[in-house]
């Protein structure tokens, strides 16, 4: 009836506690591991355990590596959503509808972030928001602060299932900025309607204001989608 209990392997405990901290959301999608060495050292684990369970890991898709370049943590839902958004967004009205998913995930983020966020996630937000300032004085398209500024926002709200998931949709996220603002780009306006809202967002997020961060965020979700109604029909595309 009893079986004997068998000792784990050294690589199989170092499995089990990066994988523990990867799905805490301690270490976050696209977070760089220690070196092969420092992280050997801090685990008390020699190198060859440590790479072990590294294989494991990056085998079952928590991490991946790059030749030079390190070992980064992977988005858990990447091997989920990457085939199938990109069949997906084919279809011309795919970028609404990601804009629908958008509009659910980010207003709840912006509303539990005004909850949740820390000083330094607070302070990471505003980091990108004056980059996307400097960006609008200098007539840049900004997308990539842009984009950051959102990601921010999902990582301030501590689930880690919303930032994985998140991180996933960043290269469309971005890509939506990008066409939005790079056709605004000859408006000064539209780029200061833009900044005005993120700083909205931001403000309600630092005044710990939930029901306002919420609704600041809805208003600049509609306004993109707005935006994107006007670009499309003016290419003739929907």
């Amino acid at each position: 009836m009893f079986q004997k209990i068998k000792p784990k392997k050294i690589s199989d405990e170092v499995y089990e506690q990066i994988k523990s901290i990867i799905l805490s959301g301690k270490l976050k999608p696209g977070e760089k591991l220690p070196p092969e060495r420092e992280l050997a050292l801090e685990l008390g684990v020699s190198r060859t355990a440590l790479r072990e369970a590294i294989q494991r890991l990056d085998a079952q898709g928590f991490i991946y590596q790059v030749h030079g370049g390190g070992t980064f943590v992977k988005t858990i839902t990447n091997g989920i959503l990457d085939s199938a958004i990109e069949e997906f967004v084919k279809r011309d009205e795919a970028i609404f509808d990601l804009m629908e998913i958008r509009k659910i995930l980010e207003t709840w983020g912006a509303y539990t972030a005004a909850q949740r966020a820390t000083e330094e996630e607070i302070s990471n937000m505003e980091k990108f928001l004056n980059e996307m300032f400097i960006a609008k004085e200098r007539g840049e398209i900004g997308h990539l602060s842009d984009a950051n500024f959102h990601l921010a926002i999902s990582h301030a709200t501590h689930n880690v299932m919303l930032i994985h998931l998140m991180k996933n949709l960043f290269y469309w996220i971005e890509k939506v900025s990008y066409e939005v603002r790079s056709r605004m780009y000859t408006n000064p306006e539209s780029h200061a309607d833009l900044y005005q809202q993120h700083t909205d967002v931001y403000i309600a997020i630092l005044e710990r204001n939930p029901e306002k961060a919420y609704n600041k965020m809805l208003t600049h979700m509609e306004y993109i989608v707005c935006e994107l109604n006007r670009i499309f029909k003016k290419n003739k595309k929907i």
